[in-house]
């Protein structure tokens, strides 16, 4: 950090501690002072008020103005967006130093100025020297292990770290031998040259002589309700100390445990449960704990019959195996993002499966007189896009999912996980269930199904006892096994370079943008 200070002293002749100290509520002679006051008088809360302070507030708040209970919409948005700064750490830091501008640029500004002009007396103008960029101690990273139930309901994990501090009772004092610049010149005779070299201090090259200790400081992590895997907690100024600049920083990265009976995607939830085949015609009802202990009893609709879906939102298809639809005098609208001089379809869909191409999200390419030109997009943004090109073929994903009504889960809407940017919205809680279908099924159980279900869609017309019928028994068989079993020689196969190059040797080029 940079103080303004004349001459050699970057502490001014003033406290060499009152950097780490920061500026308060972000007031500053740069600007008008910000206002670090005016969200905690929506929620209605003193500054220093704890989390769950906050939260109460807002609830309370929330449920009297919500505008679905006839309340202002202006003012609830004002409500929330108070919320969202207070109940984040990170947010509420950069709030009670700089305003609410200090939140919307990350700590790059705030009280109608610049941060730092406010932090040491104006920009170019103040006496350290026109410096942009306070100078800051090394930033420390540390991993949370969280739970399902931490996340949904938010939490607070306290954590002790260990960094170093200044010891303020001796105080930091200029090193006289580099006057505070950490190296020194020396002269070194050889011969008959002399020369002059740099080298670091005998002070550590830090430039002061001052006394460290390590000291354990225990730190409150507050979960927020909906936080993504891998989110970060950022803690301003909790790292080590260093003598002419801010604290360094401590980053606690969040990292999600897998759940015994939930899994996550997004903010919504998925569970898997079994269910028989008279359930899936006749209703079902499962009884679930949430992640909160509430206990969710759970029934299909009355006379609603529950169908088997394929579609798995966790699957993680291979390239090689996606199935591409041929559309004839087509081609697309969307940016290309790479291009090929090669037209043999089958090689360029194992450039998208194994070559260059794969993992990039190309989803369609089109062909047209000799050259190809591939798509970085869905299915559905390629579909929109689509125009009509005579001689032009254009070869796009195919829809396995039987498009949305393939999709279409059993769902329990609001029971998700909160959203991370608004507590308010939640996702949903989806049924990915099983239809377990019964070994066999006896003679007057047919009969009474056929009466209740009607008639077969399949009418026979043929006899089992008709010259040339041949009568055969369908069993199940896993057909990826049965591929592997018959496969032909050779079928399929690619050259070991084509993570490198497209088929043939054929290189792919990327769009230049």
């Amino acid at each position: 950090m940079f103080f303004g200070g004349g001459g050699d002293d970057p502490f001014g002749g003033g406290d060499p501690f009152a950097g780490m100290r920061g500026g308060g509520g972000g007031k500053g002679r740069g600007g008008p002072p910000a206002d670090t006051e005016a969200y905690y008088k929506v929620l209605g809360v003193d500054k220093n008020a704890s989390g769950n302070d906050i939260k109460k507030a807002y609830r309370k708040l929330a449920v009297k103005n919500h505008p679905d209970k006839g309340g202002d919409p202006e003012k609830f948005k004002e409500i929330t967006e108070a919320f969202e700064v207070l109940s984040d750490d990170e947010k509420r830091e950069l709030y009670n130093k700089y305003g609410k501008e200090g939140v919307e640029k990350g700590g790059g500004g705030g009280g109608g100025g610049d941060i730092f002009s406010q932090m040491f007396g104006g920009g170019g103008g103040g006496r350290g020297g026109g410096r942009s960029q306070a100078k800051k101690g090394k930033s420390a990273e540390h991993s949370l292990k969280v739970t399902l139930e931490e996340i949904y309901n938010g939490s607070v994990r306290k954590l002790r770290l260990s960094r170093e501090v200044i010891d303020k009772s001796v105080g930091v004092q200029k090193c006289d031998e580099c006057g505070g610049r950490g190296v020194v010149i020396r002269t070194v005779r050889m011969g008959n040259m002399i020369q002059q070299m740099q080298q670091p201090c005998s002070c550590g090259g830090q430039g002061y002589k001052m006394k460290k200790n390590r000291v354990k400081e225990l730190i409150e992590c507050h979960v927020p309700k909906g936080a993504a895997d891998g989110h970060k907690l950022t803690f301003y100024e909790k790292g080590d100390e260093i003598p002419d600049g801010e604290a360094g920083d401590v980053m606690i990265k969040l990292i999600e445990q897998p759940h015994d009976a939930f899994k996550r995607h997004g903010a919504d939830l998925y569970i898997k449960r079994d269910i028989s085949l008279s359930e899936a015609l006749c209703g079902f009802q499962l009884e679930i704990e949430h992640l909160d202990k509430r206990k969710l009893i759970i029934k299909s609709a009355p006379g609603q019959v529950t169908r088997p879906v394929s579609f798995d939102p966790f699957k993680d298809d291979a390239e090689s195996d996606k199935e591409w639809e041929t559309i004839d005098n087509a081609a697309c609208d969307l940016e290309p993002m790479a291009r090929a001089d090669l037209d043999d379809v089958e090689k360029l869909k194992q450039v998208i499966a194994k070559g260059q191409l794969k993992g990039k999200g190309v989803e369609a390419f089109s062909v047209h007189n000799g050259s190809t030109v591939f798509y970085q997009a869905s299915r559905d943004e390629v579909m929109a896009a689509k125009k009509t090109q005579r001689g032009s073929t254009l070869y796009c994903v195919a829809d396995d999912t039987g498009g949305e009504d393939g999709r279409m889960m059993m769902c329990v809407e609001g029971e998700g996980l909160p959203s991370a940017h608004n507590p308010m919205i939640t996702g949903n809680l989806f049924l990915m269930l099983n239809i377990v279908f019964p070994a066999d099924v006896s003679k007057e159980a047919q009969a009474a199904l056929m009466k209740a279900l009607g008639p077969k869609l399949n009418k026979p017309k043929w006899s089992d006892d008709d010259e040339g019928c041949e009568v055969h028994f369908a069993k199940p068989m896993d057909p990826v096994a049965s591929f592997k079993e018959n496969d032909i020689a050779g079928e399929g196969a690619t050259g070991e370079d084509d993570d490198e190059e497209g088929a043939d040797g054929q290189r792919v080029q990327c769009a230049q943008q």
